[in-house]
């Protein structure tokens, strides 16, 4: 049966970080295309899933398109650049690595191949559901400048380059929402001041599980439907409504992107770049064990200074 509503994408359309997983996909019931098709008072396709790419929506999601469509959600492209890729390196410590060489990558493919590629699926959903309103969003800024995470080793380097990367994969989102004559949330502005470790976050830091880890908790996922709902030309007011509304989730398995992992400390990768870097393996693997993150943390910067990395 065709619903109005259908929501596509990758985990932050799919609400990891925002409530409890319920399939392979997730699809929590507090992300926000929930939400909004509370607020709307529109039965939901809710086809989102965690690791999508935009070949996962080309292949799974877009089947769910009829021409009774009449509003589409989609936020996609983190996964097609290799954003967790890069926030596994960045989240290393120093001496286990450089992440400037996934970053680059990351902005290789951004500036190369993302651009065909939304142009591409948002060609495929004009033509699944012709005279629907189109919403596509953008993605947040994760950090202040600041990784308050015992278990993660974010530089002010690295959060610089991750902040720039997130501008600049909202200018090539917002582009190619205005070639499709679709409405761009960018969530940029809207979260400022509720990044990782502000007094009020929005988005989840390394947590358990680690799926949610740099996802939007509640009140990020609330900010999304906010957005979204105004992107719709409809106010926030009947945000939180419980109607009685009918949501389709077909079974999926969850898309090829990998999702976050933590740096294994005690790992070849770590004690061979410790020993490289001129620390002590063996102090740094007592320091593992025993849990003293403070003083792994002094290490890292230590490193860091050496390379010649300036906060």
């Amino acid at each position: 049966m065709p619903h109005p509503y259908v929501a596509l994408g990758d985990s932050y359309a799919a609400g990891v970080g925002g409530g409890a997983r319920r399939s392979e996909c997730w699809r929590a019931m507090d992300g926000y295309p929930v939400l909004v098709a509370r607020a709307l008072g529109l039965d939901l396709a809710y086809e989102a899933c965690l690791g999508a790419t935009i070949r996962d929506v080309e292949r799974k999601q877009l089947s769910a398109l009829t021409p009774a469509t009449s509003h589409v959600s989609l936020t996609i492209g983190g996964n097609d650049v290799g954003f967790t890729p890069v926030l596994i390196e960045c989240a290393k410590p120093s001496w286990m690595g450089d992440s400037d060489a996934a970053i680059d990558a990351a902005l290789a493919t951004l500036r190369t191949e993302l651009p065909s590629r939304l142009a591409g699926v948002l060609g495929r959903i004009t033509q699944g559901a012709p005279t629907a309103e189109l919403v596509l969003t953008a993605y947040p800024v994760l950090f202040n400048g600041d990784d308050c995470n015992a278990l993660t080793f974010f530089s002010p380097h690295e959060m610089r380059r991750l902040e720039a990367g997130v501008d600049e994969l909202a200018g090539v989102i917002g582009a190619a929402a205005r070639d499709a004559d679709a409405q761009f949330v960018d969530p940029r502005a809207a979260f400022d001041g509720h990044a990782i470790c502000d007094a009020q976050e929005w988005l989840n830091g390394a947590s358990w599980p680690l799926e949610v880890s740099f996802h939007p908790n509640g009140m990020g996922h609330a900010a999304y439907a906010r957005l979204v709902l105004d992107a719709f030309g409809r106010g926030d007011s009947e945000l939180g409504r419980e109607r009685d509304i009918a949501i389709a989730e077909r079974p999926s398995a969850r898309g090829e992107a990998p999702t976050f992992g933590l740096p294994d400390l005690l790992s070849a990768e770590s004690l061979d770049g410790a020993r490289r870097h001129g620390l002590d393996p063996d102090h740094v693997e007592r320091l593992v064990r025993e849990e003293r993150h403070d003083e792994l943390h002094a290490l890292d910067r230590q490193v860091r200074a050496r390379l010649g990395q300036r906060d």
